[in-house]
């Protein structure tokens, strides 16, 4: 068996949250399944070493050599295939790693395109670029079942869910299933230090707060700005620390909207480099540990949307591995685990005085703030990657599909794939003019 795990994300010594999944999505793969050779594809140059002997990691060579490199594998895993994968239809299985509601977020980038009808066609075509993800798929994973019941939806709406694919599986698990983000292997590593003592303004003795990763659209940091130049009037000892801007897969940085305007109100409220610090560029994956485990706190914060209610926080689960109690906004799976078990506080969203409030409970409630930190040893072992992969893992080793046959599919597929051919055709008509 042979087992291709295409990452759309940087995998390497930088890399965000769709390459980390993706190494250790091929990384699970060879370590459980030894009759199978695991091929992890990554975009650039591999600057890593596989860690397991039956993983190889190669790069990417175009859109057909992409195709060249799935030929040469009996199974797919990725978050999304190119159009031409069609031309592979019957010959592979395919699994579609949907770990977020990518639509609902491509909704919240696309505020970046002034064009009105250059947003309606970039929308369209993201439209018909989802619907062929879900058409090709033999199976796939998401990661908590606000997702899972999004996925089932859409499945039955383009004629995906049929009577016998309900009668192969009632509770539809082995079409649609859930594999959160996990919890990396070890502990964080302090192999020297990085923050305190080290950044100009943030004394040995600071408590800081940690934003781990980027400022995106659907990111409040606004909010947690705003709640700092609260904590400020009271207290000179709480410092916060944005991980990261320059994103790796180039998704984002500080020449993008919401990383530049949190910039620009550090600096409008007098707390840029003083109390609000911001990392310009993207900490490595193996120095990850070494910036958690000297900070004190983890903070998040997003707004009252569509993307809040079905996200899942990769950044959550790399606090939780370091055992942060966090202050972040409710909306959100891991913000009800957050408050309810608790983890640290959930907060309303907007709301800059609460926010504020619970981080000063976390500083001065040390009875508290241990008890979170006592609790997060449990979620460790339950988001471990070992773990929250079984199902995938399940699927490779079957290798059985319970999805309508694919020659009913194939239509359909085309369709999909005319539709987003022709939008993109569109899009790059538009961009010429």
């Amino acid at each position: 068996m042979k087992i291709l795990v295409h990452s759309r994300g940087a995998v390497g010594k930088t890399m965000a949250s769709s390459g980390v999944r993706a190494y250790h999505t091929a990384r699970v793969l060879a370590e459980q399944l030894p009759d199978a050779r695991v091929t992890l594809s990554v975009p650039y140059e591999p600057d890593i070493p596989s860690p397991h002997p039956r993983l190889k990691i190669v790069r990417q060579r175009g859109q057909w050599g992409d195709l060249l490199q799935m030929l040469r594998h009996d199974i797919i895993v990725s978050r999304n295939f190119p159009p031409q994968a069609i031309f592979l239809l019957f010959n592979k299985l395919w699994a579609l790693d949907f770990y977020s509601t990518f639509f609902i977020e491509w909704l919240e980038i696309s505020k970046r395109i002034p064009h009105a009808g250059r947003r309606k066609i970039w929308t369209d075509s993201n439209r018909h670029y989802i619907n062929f993800q879900l058409t090709i798929a033999d199976y796939i994973v998401c990661a908590n079942e606000r997702q899972r019941d999004v996925l089932v939806g859409a499945l039955a709406t383009t004629g995906l869910l049929t009577s016998n694919v309900y009668e192969r599986d009632r509770t539809l698990r082995k079409l649609v299933d859930v594999v959160p983000y996990g919890v990396q292997p070890g502990y964080p590593q302090h192999g020297r230090k990085v923050l305190k003592g080290v950044i100009p303004g943030i004394r040995e003795t600071d408590t800081v707060l940690i934003w781990n990763g980027s400022i995106m659209e659907w990111f409040d940091a606004k909010t947690v700005i705003r709640a700092m130049a609260e904590i400020a009037r009271v207290r000179h000892d709480v410092k916060l620390f944005f991980l990261g801007t320059e994103h790796p897969d180039y998704v984002t940085g500080v020449l993008e909207t919401p990383p530049r305007e949190a910039v620009e109100l550090s600096r409008e409220l007098g707390l840029y480099d003083s109390t609000v610090f911001f990392n310009i560029g993207w900490v490595p994956y193996e120095e990850l540990g070494t910036y958690l485990g000297e900070a004190d706190i983890g903070v998040c914060a997003g707004f009252d949307n569509a993307e809040a209610r079905y996200a899942f926080r990769t950044r959550f689960v790399d606090l939780f591995w370091a055992e942060l109690p966090t202050v972040c906004t409710e909306g959100d799976v891991l913000a009800e685990r957050i408050a309810q078990e608790p983890l640290g506080l959930a907060v309303p969203p907007n709301d800059s005085s609460a926010f504020a409030q619970a981080v000063l409970r976390l500083v001065d409630d040390k009875e508290f703030y241990n008890n979170c930190k006592r609790n997060m040893a449990a979620v460790r072992d339950e988001l471990s990657w070992d773990r929250t992969l079984k199902p995938l893992v399940e699927f490779c080793r079957n290798g059985k599909s319970i999805a309508a046959p694919k020659r009913q599919r194939l239509l359909p597929l085309l369709r999909h794939a005319i539709g987003y051919l022709q939008t993109h055709i569109r899009q790059n008509r538009i961009k010429s003019d």
